[in-house]
């Protein structure tokens, strides 16, 4: 695959993000374009430097991002330790000038300003990246799926940061390191697993996707009256308002009793459903004992244990919902994460390694069993 081919189709798909984003938002009131291609601008200059800097680091101190060289903990910690703080502190550094200038007026403004600026940043990034290694098919699904977390980790902070004149700046903090952790999951998933593991990315990019679609409709609802018969058709995803409602304590005492039994129902239901996947893999001879990180054709056994897994959680959810006869989605949403910490430790007692993997699914994980839950309540 010719070189500037990745360069172009790695840096083009951010930018198109960062455009769809500030159009959404320009569409209810002027928003600078000037202000907004500078955050752009900087943030790919910031994103290619950095790019650069992480290598020489790296270089310096004899680690890789790559789990097979570095091995695991050399890989974690290049990680946690440069690579995610040190990106999404650039994306900071570009857009707080805007905040001390009072620019950033809002939620709205705040997310917009900080998406466009991971846009860029990745984009940056992967010009960067796509220069230093030699192209490939694998690199470009890699920064591909690598780059587009960078607007949504920078819409957590930057939601927080127009906030900060509501909430008194408590949560600005609390979202920046949820970002560097979360960027530090995904990245070593991405880019130091082998190419078998990658698949398990996709639970925490459509929880990305989906949290980001909800968010943006939510500051940036459509001012169009009549939407296409394509977005018509489709459900209407939950505001963020609905979320914190199902999600709030009832008037009435937390029934404990309740958590417990969801967990274990929860653990329950996935248990069934693993046996299940097992049995089918069997039946249609599947060899679960070939999977191998660094052979992206033995993914397979994990994309049927993984999607057995998932559809436990909403039928766990929604028969817990019923059976406590809930009127919120609290109890069930508690006692799944308590299943999933559960299923995380005692799966890391076997092997460290897939304490990683179980927190890169729980995310999706919780959000479906608290959509099952939804489905259960009582109304």
């Amino acid at each position: 695959m010719p070189r500037a081919l990745v360069v172009v189709l790695t840096a083009i798909v951010p930018l198109t993000i960062a455009f769809v984003v500030w159009r959404r938002v320009d569409l209810l009131g002027h928003v600078s374009r000037r202000r907004t291609s500078l955050v752009v601008v900087l943030s790919a200059l910031a994103g290619f430097g950095a790019g650069w800097v992480e290598r020489w680091v790296l270089g310096v101190a004899q680690l890789s991002f790559d789990a097979s060289r570095a091995g695991t903990t050399g890989a974690l910690l290049a990680t946690f330790l440069l690579a995610a703080p040190l990106e999404e502190g650039l994306k900071v550094l570009v857009v707080w000038p805007l905040y001390s200038m009072r620019a950033l007026r809002s939620p709205r403004l705040g997310l917009m300003f900080a998406a466009c600026a991971g846009a860029g940043f990745a984009a940056g990034e992967s010009v960067s990246i796509s220069l230093a290694e030699p192209p490939s098919g694998l690199l470009v699904v890699r920064l591909l799926i690598g780059m587009l977390a960078h607007p949504f980790l920078a819409g957590l902070w930057g939601y927080a940061l127009g906030s900060q004149r509501m909430t008194r700046g408590r949560w600005f903090v609390i979202a920046w390191f949820s970002s560097v952790a979360l960027h530090g999951l995904y990245d070593h998933i991405v880019f130091g697993r082998g190419p078998g593991v990658l698949v398990l990315a996709v639970p925490m990019f459509l929880t990305m996707a989906g949290l980001s679609w909800v968010g943006l409709r939510d500051v940036a609802p459509r001012t169009d009256s009549r939407p296409s018969r394509l977005l018509s058709s489709m459900p209407e995803p939950p505001s963020l308002r609905s979320m914190r409602r199902a999600l709030t304590r009832p008037e009435r005492p937390l029934m404990l009793h309740w958590i417990a039994i969801g967990a274990l129902v929860t653990l329950g239901v996935v248990l069934v459903a693993l046996v299940g996947a097992v049995y089918v893999g069997h039946v249609i001879g599947i060899d679960f004992a070939l999977a191998d990180e660094s052979d992206v054709r033995s993914s397979g056994p994990l994309v049927l244990l993984g999607a057995a897994t998932f559809a436990g959680f909403p039928v766990a959810g929604y028969l817990v919902a019923r059976a406590s006869a809930a009127h919120s989605v609290l109890e069930p949403a508690m006692g799944a994460g308590v299943a999933i910490v559960a299923a995380v430790l005692l799966a890391s007692l076997a092997a460290p390694v897939t304490a990683v993997f179980g927190l890169a699914a729980a995310p999706l994980a919780f959000a479906l069993a608290c959509g099952g839950a939804w489905f259960g309540l009582v109304r």
